[in-house]
């Protein structure tokens, strides 16, 4: 083969290899492409304003979680008195969305008699006699629900009252699923968020970090 010959498929070659790079690259591409997730949401609605519907406590909870000493692993807890003031839920629309809820701070129970009856209630401000005084209340109540982009929950602002402060916190809300139990149609929620105990609600206690989590879940049923 002539010099020419080899030089002229050497460079058709080359061409072709190009071009295959350049169309592999292109449906790689629009492979990979993405419109973000196909998020579908129902109609489900449920209104403690309905005389069918009930906050079922029983199975419901309020966890809370903050480092101990600050700095360690964490310090958990519960309330074991809580309960709503106002909910409402309207799956696909966040304007039907609201809820206010409370607990008893001296309720709180973490397994060890001696901490909960006394340096715990101290920290809060309050004592084993007071039922809903002011002194006692921890109260979430929501502002404004946004639903979310990117899954099915719900981006609520609310303000939180707290050890004689009131501030606003970010939440996520989720509703967890509905079924049926005997006559009622049983529906899951819950609800997180964080708050700075010591900087924005003035706590002060050595045993507890700054930062503290809340972990709610909430069950109603609505009776057929």
């Amino acid at each position: 083969m002539s010099s020419f010959r080899r030089n002229l498929l050497t460079v058709i070659l080359m061409v072709a290899g190009y071009c295959g790079y350049i169309a592999g690259c292109t449906h790689d591409d629009e492979v990979l492409s993405s419109q973000g997730p196909n998020i579908e949401r129902g109609e489900e609605k449920v209104s403690l304003e309905s005389t069918n519907t009930s906050f079922d406590k029983a199975h419901s909870n309020v966890q809370w979680a903050s480092s101990y000493l600050g700095a360690t692993s964490l310090l958990t807890g519960r309330f074991d008195n809580f309960g709503f003031y106002i909910f409402n839920f309207d799956e696909s629309n966040a304007a039907g969305i609201n809820f206010s809820a409370w607990v008893w701070l001296n309720s709180v129970n973490t397994s060890e008699p001696g901490r909960d009856e006394g340096c715990l209630l101290d920290t809060y401000g309050t004592d084993g006699t007071l039922t809903t005084e002011d002194e006692n209340l921890a109260i979430i109540t929501s502002k404004k629900v946004e639903l979310s982009t990117t899954d099915k929950g719900y981006n609520v602002t609310a303000d939180l009252v707290f050890h004689g402060v009131t501030k606003e916190v970010t939440c996520k809300m989720n509703f967890d699923g509905k079924t049926l139990s005997g006559a009622n149609n049983v529906y899951g929620f819950s609800l997180q968020f964080q708050f700075l105990a010591k900087t924005d609600f003035l706590i002060v206690s050595s045993n507890v970090g700054d930062n503290a989590d809340v972990k709610c879940n909430a069950v109603f049923r609505v009776t057929n």
